[in-house]
Order: C-alpha cells, then sequence, then structure tokens
C-alpha cells in the first residue's frame, strides 16, 4: 500500500497539486479510499501541458491540464479530483459510443447522467474534506430551459436542500442531471453559448445524420456551414431531436428558418435569435424537458402545416 500511495501522491504532484490539497486528498477517507481503488483497477492520473487549465475523468485516466508559469494549474484541486472521480467510478453508460442510442434524448440522457454523479460525488467528498482549501459551494449560471435567461444555482447548497428534505439519490441525480444539461460547459470558444444538453443532442444528431433527412435538408437549404448560434437554436427548440422530429408536412418551414439565420453570425444577440426560431416555429415547444416529453415537440400542427 505505501508503494501506492506514493504513487498517488507523485502523480498529484506533477499534476499540479499543491502540498495542502494532496494532504487534503490523503487525509479524507472517502476520497482516498475512491482514488485508491480508481487506480486499483488500472486508472491513473495524468498531467497534460496546454495552453489553458482544464480537468477531465474517464474510467483509465484523470487527466490535469496544465499552463506553462506563470499561470497557476486552476483546475488542480480536491474538487476537481471528486467530480472527474464521479465519472470515471460510477454511471458506464456515459461512455457507451454516441451511435448506440436511439434518441437525442437518450443518449444526452446517460451523458448528463455521467455529470449528475460527478457533481453528486464532488459535494460529497468536498463536505467531507480534511485540510486544504475549503470547498463550501459551487456557484454556477444554469440557463433557463423555456428561454435564453439564465440564472445562479449553487450545486453544493442544492443537494444539501434536498438531502435534508429527504430526497433519494435517484431523486438528485435526476435533478442534477436536468441542471446539467442547461449547464455551459468550459472551454467552447469565443461565441459558443451551448450548454451541456445542447452539446449532446447536436452530436448525437451529427453522428446519426444519415437518419435524419429533415435535417439534411434544412444544411442543404442554409447557404452556409451552421455556427454555433444556429446550433444552439436547433437544439433549443428540438427542431429535430423531439420525440416526433420534424412532422413530414411542417418540412416548409426550414426554409423560413434559414431565410432567418442565414445572415446572423457568431456571437450575435441570443434574444435576436430566439426571435427567429419563434417567429418561423410558433408552436415549437424549447427545453430539454421537451425533448424528452411523450407529447410531440411540436404543438398545434395542422394538416396543411
Amino acid at each position: 500500500m505505501w508503494f501506492l500511495t506514493r504513487r498517488i501522491q507523485r502523480d498529484l504532484r506533477d499534476a499540479g497539486f499543491s502540498d495542502a490539497e494532496r494532504q487534503a486528498v490523503l487525509h479524507t477517507p472517502a476520497m482516498w479510499a475512491q482514488l485508491t481503488r480508481f487506480y486499483e483497477s488500472g486508472g491513473r492520473i495524468e498531467r497534460v501541458d496546454a495552453d489553458f487549465s482544464g480537468a477531465t475523468g474517464a474510467p483509465d485516466a484523470i487527466r490535469f491540464f496544465c499552463p506553462p508559469p506563470p499561470a497557476a494549474c486552476a483546475h488542480s484541486t480536491f474538487g476537481a479530483l471528486a467530480h472527474e472521480l464521479g465519472h470515471a467510478l460510477q454511471c458506464p453508460e456515459q461512455w457507451l459510443p454516441v451511435a448506440s442510442f436511439d434518441s437525442a434524448q437518450a443518449y444526452a440522457r446517460a451523458r448528463e447522467l455521467g455529470e449528475a454523479h460527478a457533481w453528486l460525488n464532488q459535494a460529497r467528498l468536498c463536505r467531507a474534506k480534511q485540510g486544504g482549501a475549503p470547498e463550501a459551494s459551487q456557484v454556477l449560471q444554469i440557463e433557463n430551459d423555456a428561454d435564453f435567461g439564465t440564472a445562479p444555482v449553487d450545486i453544493f447548497a442544492r443537494v444539501a436542500e434536498r438531502e435534508a428534505a429527504g430526497w433519494s439519490d435517484a431523486q438528485i441525480l435526476d435533478e442534477l442531471a436536468m441542471l446539467n444539461a442547461n449547464m455551459f460547459p468550459c472551454g467552447m470558444g469565443e461565441g459558443n453559448f451551448k450548454t451541456y444538453g445542447q452539446c449532446n443532442r447536436w452530436d448525437w444528431l451529427q453522428a446519426t445524420r444519415a437518419q435524419h433527412p429533415a435535417f439534411n435538408d434544412f444544411l442543404q437549404r442554409l447557404p452556409r456551414p451552421p455556427h454555433a448560434g444556429d446550433q444552439k437554436l436547433l437544439m433549443k427548440f428540438n427542431l429535430f431531436t423531439g420525440v416526433d422530429g420534424v412532422p413530414s408536412e411542417r418540412t416548409g418551414v426550414l426554409q423560413t428558418l434559414a431565410d432567418g439565420l442565414t445572415p446572423t453570425r457568431l456571437g450575435d444577440d441570443l434574444d435576436a435569435l430566439y426571435a427567429i426560431a419563434r417567429q418561423a416555429l410558433p408552436d415549437a415547444v424549447p427545453g430539454v424537458a421537451a425533448c424528452g416529453r411523450d407529447a410531440p415537440a411540436w404543438l398545434g400542427e395542422s394538416p396543411n402545416g
């Protein structure tokens, strides 16, 4: 065990962890138990030299991206490690190939549950943290499900509230998955404001593109590649990822939408994009919840479109 301890501590140091954070990892029993289980199953911690700070976790490796000095490795922390261990050790469905899912909602749900497990793991391990800098809150901006507005949510406080109210882990994870669908990933690039849920649904649509003639029809009508704003709007309104997709009799609206989006540019005002969609798709129901609902994503449709 002493050899494994030395190896883990060395890997943490190489990945940019301070002495205090490494000691907190070692002296927090729940964290140390997870980390040793991760290593014993063949996992490892790796440093990746990069021009940004970040972290990713998977069953085989947790990687910390570290910028050159004097920039700090901002993600080399107890909390980030707790989050990535949640990814590495729980919810294996999140790692299935995108094309193995038969719907955008199924794929996105697996990915978002993976994030939910990571957040729950982080909240609980940070609560148990022994030493190092305290990590008592995690406030994130969450996009409203029905529009592009946002509101702050303290993820740790939300978990504590639900636990105090007697919620089961399954209920907490379900709420965290919905929140994750409307969270914003790090490092998306300038002008790219897609949420996790919008990214997941777009990725599925791209991977299964051959199965979606309406989507290909729309891309042909749009006289340029779809930029991130287009992608966000299409996924927000579930145009190709709702339960019923685009009914064949309604494909005429695709030209109206393409015409409205053609002059827009990456970084244009999101409210203006929202207005374009509302005008072209007055019956479409926006939001992650609508993507998986039993009712059609298009309401009030008529046989004549």
